[in-house]
């Protein structure tokens, strides 16, 4: 801990954006397992019932910002997609979910931790609230948290899915600029790919709507040749996406970019495998 850390603890929401208003710099933590150091004014949070609340509904899964990993696991596999199911699972070892938060994860500066891909694959929505407003975000509208707000709530559909694939590549329960993790969703109909989801998130964020709607509508099973074919569209898109916007705040070289690109393309191909 730095020694001119300020640390507060809150007791209640009403807590929490009375010192988001009137405290600048403020950093709003769950269990700050994420720093090896604390910022120089925290405020935990981890101790507020409104944000360990889990509600879950035919349709979706709603829980607080607070909530930790652990808890959510609990839930049990059926009970959550599967693909956030194996994120969670893949995110740090047991003792540190004890205490990690949701929040925390999707809200870490940089490099997009493992919770991020799924969450903007399945097009979690997050309730963010200030003093005088409250928004509701979805995770492609989101990067980080804006001044003056806290995430609240995380909801997260329920829909099926007839392929879902998760990865996360990198160091095993350690985050570095090689992290990231991967989500792919697919839903057939009538012999025809009718939805598909695709993300990718650590040194770089990708998700391209475009490029799902441009494989929607095609005939399945999918032959070698179609494979070849989707992997060029999505290599082209892929790269035009990362240079244009250069994802964020985490520095990319050209050698990272290509390793990226790489990744992504192999595990896109295993993707396109399960459709064959």
């Amino acid at each position: 801990m730095k020694k001119n850390s300020t640390v507060y603890f809150a007791k209640n929401m009403a807590d929490v954006l009375y010192q988001l208003k009137t405290t600048s710099g403020l950093r709003i933590c769950g269990a700050g397992t994420l720093d090896n150091s604390l910022p120089d004014i925290v405020l935990f949070i981890r101790n507020i019932n409104d944000f360990k609340i889990i509600d879950r509904r035919e349709r979706y899964v709603e829980f607080g910002s607070a909530v930790t990993l652990s808890q959510l696991l609990e839930l049990g596999h059926n009970r959550l997609p599967s693909v956030f199911f194996e994120a969670l699972s893949q995110t740090a070892i047991p003792s540190v979910r004890n205490v990690a938060t949701v929040g925390g994860n999707i809200c870490a500066a940089g490099i997009k931790r493992t919770l991020f891909a799924p969450l903007l694959a399945l097009d979690a929505r997050l309730e963010l609230k200030s003093q005088t407003e409250a928004k509701i975000l979805s995770m492609s509208q989101f990067d980080q948290v804006p001044p003056g707000f806290m995430l609240t709530r995380i909801r997260v559909p329920l829909d099926e899915w007839d392929v879902a694939v998760f990865r996360r590549v990198g160091p095993v329960y350690a985050i570095d600029e090689s992290s990231a993790s991967y989500t792919f969703l697919a839903s057939t109909q009538k012999g025809l790919l009718s939805v598909l989801r695709i993300a990718f998130c650590g040194a770089v964020r990708f998700r391209s709507r475009d490029l799902e709607n441009m494989f929607a509508g095609t005939k399945l099973p999918l032959s070698d040749k179609d494979i070849q074919n989707m992997l060029e569209a999505a290599s082209r898109i892929f790269t035009e996406s990362v240079n244009r916007e250069q994802n964020g705040s985490v520095p990319v070289s050209e050698v990272l970019r290509d390793i990226i690109k790489i990744r992504f393309l192999n595990l896109l191909k295993y993707s396109f495998e399960q459709l064959t």
